[in-house]
Parts: structure tokens; C-alpha cells; sequence
């Protein structure tokens, strides 16, 4: 294999005085210096004129940027050739490639801060795959009974005070004109918005108070066990007798929700082959019920005692692993908590305190910092291009109007919230829709923004090791009485397909590992509607048949 040396003529002509002289210089390839450099050079060593600067730079340039990337060319051909011809190991080769990777990045790359947040995590890894699980959980599910008893107590207390006034509210109209005027009912109405606040602001700040607490006695617990447990070299002996106790709490009589069994979903599995040519094995799931189901605890009454449900214990493990669990939340565009389901889904969140992660209100505060960045730079960008050199900043709009205006996001967008005081779920994608997508006259086609946002969604679990992915599968989370069974079977058939195509673009670059896809739909859906989107499933994908053989 040649070496990455070569030494080639330079010819420059040029006309002084109607003469014409040519420059012929031998030029070693690569380069060693700056074409403008070695251009002084030459003007100096060989008395050129000044004249003749310019155009001996251009020529010069050119010519090394071509001889150069012909040589680089050859080379790698010749390397190439030799592999194939199998002059060289392989396996050598990647060993020096994986050497010089590492030595590159050892000296080079800037090193990972270690964090409280990253020995955290560590430390409850190890501990979540111990002995100590079952006491780890205990004390979540203690904590979260705790958070729930706080969350109900307030929203008593707020119903109660709504109830209150607006009892006063109905006697004051009543009363008009008679022993109440406008203005005092005016008054009347911003005392209770006064109190309505007061109200609030209290339980959200003993609620954030009791979050914080919980969140600092647990951390401080698990690093208290960790360092027991190493300094002992095994599990301490108040472990084992932690977990001997009783694993819940007996049941508040008051909150009948403890004691309530929840009706089995609708589900049905399948086993797919997806791929162009080298086929894949990926798990599909149909499910029919309410999708904040998967984020809710429904703590099990055995004996009079709470328990835990099961699959808060794989929740748990997988929390720190590159097995994580997502789902995709349809919202509006606004970065609130404050209407429809982002407003249910918040109030699943507040149930627990995350031990983790950040709260969902801090999360929501991030990334509109974030949003509000990237669209004043896309802004400034497409004012750059255009020659528009008038600063963003100049609207003639007041602070709050441009604010709401630049945290509304489009159709097809989504942000993503990390969670692990959910029940079945480590990621959640807030995707945008538009109130199209729910109208039954809408025409939705494969390029739909939406779609295209499954698309980019399922392009960051292949990137980010999220291997279960919950979607919607008629794009809605209710249903409405204008959704016929065709209407459904016709938007199910479209979401399959593109899911389809997506999943096989995506795993040609990303490896071949197996995901599961499932698919949820509304509650409401009727049975007749859920077996024909069932049977329609194993016609769009690729099942895996077994092969059954028999014995002559």
C-alpha cells in the first residue's frame, strides 16, 4: 500500500511584458503548510512579480486540493483492496482502530462530571438488583400513599370551598337589585378568585414541601444502604429484616379506589418479521383501553393491605437500562398542564414523588427555555438568509404576546418528559396535534404531520434504547359517536402501514434488535371494532409462523 506521500510538478505560467515564462516547482503531497504560505514563498524564492499573487494562489489552491484528494483516494482504494485480498487482518485492524478511538478520546474529549444525580443512579442500579429490591419498593409505595393522602385531602378541600362559593355567588344574583349591587357582586367574584388562589398556592407549596422531603430522605436511605452494604461486603442484616415485615399498608377505608378491582384490557399479542432482506423479529400489541392506564399505580387490596402492582417491579429494574418503556401522549399545542389530558396526566404524576427526575412543572419549565432559544435562532436564521438584518428583537409586540407566541408549537412536533414514579412507563413523547386530526371529514395521508411525528418518535427509541413504544392507533384518545367501524378500520389500516415503513427504514441503520410496538385504542372502542382492527393486523404485517413438524 503506497504511503500517504507524493511528490508531483507544479506548473504556473504567466505573461510579464508580453513574454510568456512558466514556474515549475516540485510539490510534496500533502501539503505541509497553507497554500497562501507556501504562495509567499515562491514569489520570494523565484522574484515574481506582485502582480501575478492572485492568480498563483487560485492555481495553486486548486491544484493541491485535487492532487490531494486523488491521493487520499488511491490510498484508501489500495486499503480497501488489500483487505479484500486478505493481506491484512481484520481483526488487527480493529483492534488498532479501537486503540486509537480510545487514545483520541482519552486525551481529547472533555470528561463526564461526576454528579450527585450520576452516583445516584449507579448506586440504585446496583441496589435495585439486590436483595434490597423488595425493601426499595416498599418504601416507594409507603412515600406514595403518603403523596396520595396529601393529593386527596386537597382536592376535598378545593371542591369544598368551589361548592362554598359558589353557593354565595347564587344567593348574591339572587339577591340583585335587592341587597346586592354589581359592585359588590364584582367583589364578591374577586374575593373567591382571591381565595381560589390562596387556596391553591397553599396546597402546591405542602405539596412541593412533602416532595422534597421524601425525595431527600430516600436518597439519603439508599446511599446510607449502598455504603452498608459494601462496608459489610453483603446485605445487612436490618435489610432482611425489613423485608420480612409486612410489604404494605393497611387499607384507608375512605378512598374506596384501594379496595376496587380494575376490569382486564382488551389485549391481543403478535409475533412479526420485519425487514427488506434480513428479517427482524419485532413484538406487536393491541390494546384497548384508557392510555393514562399505563401511567396510573392501582395498588392491589389483598388481606385489608395495599400492595404494589407487578409491573411497578419491572418498571423499576429497567429504569437504568437500555430497556426503557415509552409512550406517546396527543396534546395541543401549548406547553401547559392546565386543560384536557395533559391536565390528567399531571394530576398521575403528582400521585408519587419522582425520586429521579425533575417534577413535571420543572421539566415543562426547561423546555420552554429550550423552545423559546431554538425559535428565536431558527428566526434569526431565516431573517439572515432572506437579508433581512432587522433584530428579532424589535417586534412592535409586547414581552407576553411574543412569549405565547413562541411556545406554541406546530403539528408533528413533541417534547419529551422523563418519569419514574409512573407504572408502566420510563419516557413519555408529548406530541403536538391539531384539532383536524380528530374530525371524522379529515383526509389524513401518509405525509400528515402527524404521522411524520411517529416517524421522528420512532426514530428516537431506535437512537435512544427505548425498545416498548405505546401509540395511539386511531390518533385520538376518545372516541366520539361520528367514528364509525369504517372510519376506524380505515385510520387504523393507515397508522399500520406507515408504522410499518418506519420500523423497516429505521432498523436498516440501526441494528437488528427486536422491538415491541403496541398499539392502544380508546376504551370506548366496541368489541366489533377491536376484532376487525385485530384481524386486519396480521394481514398488513409479516407474522411469524411456527413450524410444526411430526413424527412418522
Amino acid at each position: 500500500m503506497p504511503g500517504l506521500m507524493a511528490t508531483e510538478d507544479f506548473q504556473f505560467t504567466f505573461k510579464t511584458r508580453g513574454l510568456k515564462s512558466t514556474l515549475s516547482v516540485p510539490l510534496t503531497l500533502p501539503l505541509n503548510q497553507s497554500v497562501e504560505e507556501f504562495s509567499e514563498c515562491l514569489i520570494k524564492e523565484h522574484d515574481l512579480p506582485c502582480f501575478v499573487e492572485k492568480d498563483l494562489k487560485e492555481q495553486l489552491g486548486k491544484y493541491v486540493e485535487q492532487e490531494t484528494s486523488r491521493l487520499l483516494d488511491k490510498t484508501a482504494q489500495h486499503a480497501l483492496d488489500a483487505v479484500k485480498d486478505g493481506e491484512v487482518d481484520i481483526d488487527q485492524l480493529v483492534d488498532k482502530w479501537t486503540n486509537a478511538f480510545k487514545q483520541e478520546v482519552a486525551e481529547y474529549a472533555k470528561p463526564e462530571p461526576v454528579t450527585n444525580e450520576l452516583v445516584f443512579s449507579e448506586v440504585y442500579h446496583a441496589l435495585i438488583h439486590s436483595p434490597a429490591l423488595e425493601t426499595l419498593l416498599n418504601f416507594e409505595h409507603r412515600y406514595a400513599l403518603a403523596m396520595r393522602h396529601v393529593t386527596e385531602e386537597r382536592d376535598r378541600d378545593l371542591v369544598r370551598l368551589e361548592q362554598r362559593q359558589r353557593m354565595e355567588m347564587e344567593d348574591a344574583v339572587h339577591n340583585l337589585g335587592v341587597t346586592r349591587t354589581d359592585e359588590q357582586i364584582n367583589q364578591l367574584a374577586q374575593r373567591h378568585f382571591d381565595n381560589m388562589q390562596l387556596n391553591e398556592s397553599k396546597w402546591a407549596s405542602e405539596l412541593s414541601g412533602l416532595q422534597d422531603s421524601q425525595k431527600r430522605e430516600y436518597v439519603d436511605w439508599v446511599m446510607c444502604v449502598h455504603e452498608d452494604t459494601q462496608a459489610m461486603q453483603g446485605t445487612p442484616s436490618y435489610i432482611h429484616q425489613l423485608c420480612s415485615l409486612p410489604s404494605g399498608v393497611p387499607c384507608d377505608e375512605e378512598g374506596g379506589e384501594c379496595g376496587s378491582m380494575q376490569p382486564p384490557r382488551k389485549e391481543e399479542s403478535f409475533t412479526v418479521h420485519l425487514g427488506a432482506q434480513l428479517k427482524t423479529t419485532h413484538n406487536l400489541r393491541l390494546i384497548g383501553a384508557d392510555i393514562l392506564d399505563l401511567c396510573r399505580h392501582r395498588p392491589q387490596n389483598v388481606g385489608g393491605v395495599t400492595m404494589p402492582q407487578p409491573e411497578r417491579l419491572q418498571t423499576a429494574m429497567s429504569l437504568y437500562s437500555n430497556n426503557l418503556c415509552a409512550l406517546v401522549l396527543l396534546v395541543d399545542n401549548r406547553l401547559n398542564s392546565y386543560t384536557g389530558i395533559k391536565r390528567e396526566f399531571a394530576k398521575v404524576c403528582e400521585q408519587s414523588t419522582d425520586f429521579h427526575f425533575a417534577s413535571l412543572e420543572q421539566q415543562f419549565e426547561r423546555i420552554e427555555t429550550d423552545v423559546i432559544a431554538a425559535q428565536e435562532w431558527q428566526a434569526q436564521q431565516k431573517l439572515s438568509e432572506e437579508g433581512d438584518r432587522i433584530s428579532v428583537r424589535s417586534s412592535g409586540s409586547s414581552s407576553s404576546e411574543k412569549d405565547e407566541r413562541n411556545i406554541r408549537l406546530s403539528s408533528g412536533d413533541f417534547y419529551v418528559t422523563r418519569h419514574s414514579n409512573l407504572a408502566e412507563v420510563h419516557v413519555v413523547f408529548h406530541l403536538v396535534v391539531d384539532e383536524s386530526i380528530r374530525t371524522v371529514t379529515a383526509d389524513i395521508s401518509s405525509r400528515h404531520p402527524v404521522l411524520l411525528g411517529y416517524r421522528n418518535v420512532l426514530k428516537a427509541c431506535f437512537r435512544y434504547d427505548i425498545h416498548t413504544i405505546t401509540l395511539p392507533l386511531l390518533l385520538v384518545h376518545e372516541m366520539s359517536e361520528e367514528m364509525t367501524i369504517p372510519w376506524c378500520l380505515k385510520r387504523a389500516e393507515l397508522v399500520f402501514k406507515c408504522v410499518k415503513g418506519f420500523v423497516m427504514e429505521l432498523g436498516t441503520w440501526t441494528g437488528q434488535q427486536s422491538r415491541t410496538i403496541q398499539f392502544i385504542v380508546p376504551s370506548g372502542l366496541s368489541e366489533e371494532t377491536f376484532a376487525a382492527i385485530n384481524n386486519m393486523l396480521p394481514s398488513i404485517f409479516r407474522m411469524s409462523n411456527p413450524v410444526i413438524g411430526t413424527s412418522s
